[in-house]
C-alpha cells in the first residue's frame, strides 16, 4: 500500500526553534527574506541559501509497525538526511532525483517521528532558481515482508508489430500474476518475475495518439494475494539512424523548448496541477517535446506527458566534474553520477514520452580526453540499464573549441570569467545535439 504522506509536517529554518506547520510539497527558499547580497544573485530570485529542519510525528498500530515500510521522497533539494526516532535512517543528495528510506529498524508500535535535515546554504549553487525543502511530494509504502519493490515493476515495448510487451517485477517473496487492461478491461495476462505477452488489436503511444494501458502486478503467496501495484504505460518503439528519430517507424521531428523544474510564483513546489498546466499550453501551441533544463524533471511533469502526448528529453545535470558555480553539484558528481544515472532510469522507464535521455547541458570537459571516456561510459551505462531508448547531450561545440585553446567560460573554482562576455558571443547559435 502507497499512501501520501505530505500532511501533518512542521517546519523550521535550522537556526530557529519555532516551527511553522506546512502541507508538502514545501519550497523553504521562498521562507527567506530577498537581499541584494543574496549570494546566487539574479539566478536565486535574490533569495539566500539557508538550513532547514522537517518534522513529522505519525502514528503506527501493532500490525504495521510489524510490516515493511519505506518511505518515497519524489525530490528534496539537497543534501537530505532522514532520521526517524532520533536515528539517521538514509537520505540523498543530488536534489532532483526521487530517493528511498527503509524504516524496518527504526520504527515502533505508537507514536514515532520523522526528521528531515536540508538545505542550500552554500551559495551561489545554482544557475537557476532551485527552491529549497522538500519541494515534491513524499509517500509511505506500508507492505508485507513479502513484497513488490517500489518502483520494482518494468515495462519495455518488445516489438509494435505484432505487439509484445515485457514485464519485469522485482519482488521478495511469492509468485507475480500480470494483467494488462485497457479502459478497464483485460487484454492479456501471465505469469512470472519476467513475462513477454502480446497485446492484440493494440493502441500505439505517440504524441498524435497518447493511448495508455495499466499493468496490474500482482503479487501471491501459497495461493493469497499479498499486493497489488499498477503501473501506466504506452506500447510505443524509438528508433533513430543517421536520417533522424522513428517513433513507432513514423520519422518524426521535435518541435521543442526548454522548461526549468520551478512554477513561478509557487517557486519549486510540484503540484500536478501546475505541471499539466504547463504542458498543456506548450502541447496547445503546437509543442509535441521539451527538454527538462537542466535536471530530471519531477515525476508529475512525465505524468502529465504520458496523458497528453508530449515527448520528453530526459537531462541528468548541468555540469561534469567541472564547476560552474563555487557550490554546484561537481562537488559531488564524481562520487554520485553512475547511481544518479540509475535513479533516473527506474523512476522513468515506464513512461512512454521519455524518448530521449541528456547526459549534460553546455559541459566543457568533452575537450579533454577524460570528459570524452566520461561521456562514452554514461552513455554505455544508460544503454545497458534501458537498451530501447537513444542518449544524447546539450553540447555546445563552441565552448567545447575554446576550452580546448585554453579559453574556459568559468573559472575553476566556480563562476563565469571576467572574460565571459565575449566568450559567449554567439554560443546560442551552437547547440547540437548527437544521439547514440
Amino acid at each position: 500500500m502507497r499512501k501520501e504522506f505530505n500532511g501533518g509536517w512542521r517546519f523550521r529554518k535550522a537556526e530557529s526553534g519555532t516551527y511553522q506547520n506546512v502541507c508538502l510539497p514545501h519550497d523553504a527558499m521562498l521562507s527567506e527574506k530577498r537581499t541584494p547580497d543574496a549570494g546566487g544573485k539574479s539566478a536565486s530570485g535574490y533569495f539566500p541559501g539557508g538550513k532547514y529542519v522537517y518534522e513529522k510525528n505519525f502514528e503506527l498500530g501493532e500490525d504495521a509497525a510489524k510490516k515493511h515500510i519505506t518511505f518515497e521522497f519524489e525530490g528534496v533539494y539537497k543534501n537530505a538526511e532522514v532520521f526517524i526516532n532520533d536515528r539517521k535512517a538514509g537520505g540523498g543528495c543530488y536534489g532532483y532525483l526521487p530517493f528511498y528510506v527503509c524504516g524496518d529498524d527504526f520504527l515502533k508500535a505508537g507514536e514515532n517521528v520523522i526528521r528531515v535535515e536540508t538545505g542550500n546554504s552554500m551559495q551561489p549553487d545554482s544557475r537557476w532558481y532551485s527552491g529549497a525543502g522538500i519541494y515534491r511530494p513524499v509517500w509511505i509504502h506500508i507492505q508485507e515482508k513479502s513484497h513488490i519493490e517500489p518502483a520494482g515493476v518494468q515495462i519495455r515495448t518488445v516489438s509494435i508489430s505484432p505487439a509484445q510487451i515485457e514485464v519485469k517485477t522485482e519482488h521478495t517473496g511469492g509468485e507475480i500474476e500480470v494483467h494488462i487492461l485497457k479502459e478497464g478491461k483485460e487484454v492479456a495476462s501471465g505469469e512470472g518475475d519476467q513475462v513477454i505477452l502480446d497485446i492484440p488489436d493494440a493502441k500505439l503511444w505517440s504524441d498524435e495518439t497518447p493511448e495508455l494501458y495499466t499493468a496490474r502486478v500482482i503479487l501471491k503467496e501459497n495461493g493469497r494475494e499479498i499486493e497489488a501495484v499498477e503501473e501506466l504505460f504506452g506500447i510505443r518503439q524509438i528508433t533513430w539512424d543517421e536520417k533522424g528519430l522513428y517513433v513507432n517507424g513514423k520519422r518524426t521531428q521535435l518541435r521543442g523548448g526548454c522548461i526549468h523544474h520551478d512554477n513561478g510564483i509557487l517557486g519549486a513546489c510540484t503540484y500536478d496541477q501546475s505541471e499539466e498546466r504547463k504542458i498543456r499550453i506548450l502541447k496547445e501551441n503546437g509543442f509535441n517535446a521539451v527538454r527538462s533544463s537542466h535536471n530530471p524533471c519531477s515525476e508529475a511533469v512525465l505524468r502529465a506527458c504520458d496523458r497528453l502526448g508530449m515527448y520528453v528529453m530526459d537531462e541528468t545535470w548541468d555540469m561534469w566534474y567541472r564547476k560552474k558555480n563555487p557550490y554546484d553539484y561537481a562537488n559531488e558528481f564524481e562520487k554520485r553520477y553512475r547511481q544518479d544515472i540509475r535513479d533516473m532510469v527506474k523512476r522513468d522507464f515506464n513512461h512512454p514520452s521519455v524518448i530521449l535521455y541528456s547526459i549534460g547541458n553546455e559541459v566543457s570537459e568533452p575537450a579533454e580526453k577524460r570528459g570524452v571516456e566520461l561521456a562514452k561510459e554514461m552513455t554505455e551505462l544508460f544503454h545497458e540499464l534501458d537498451g530501447s531508448r537513444p542518449v544524447t547531450g546539450g553540447f555546445n561545440l563552441m565552448i567545447i573549441a575554446n576550452a580546448q585553446k585554453g579559453k574556459e567560460l568559468y573559472k575553476e573554482d566556480g563562476g563565469r570569467d571576467d572574460s565571459s562576455e565575449k566568450k559567449a558571443a554567439g554560443m546560442n547559435q551552437c547547440h547540437l545535439l548527437n544521439c547514440k
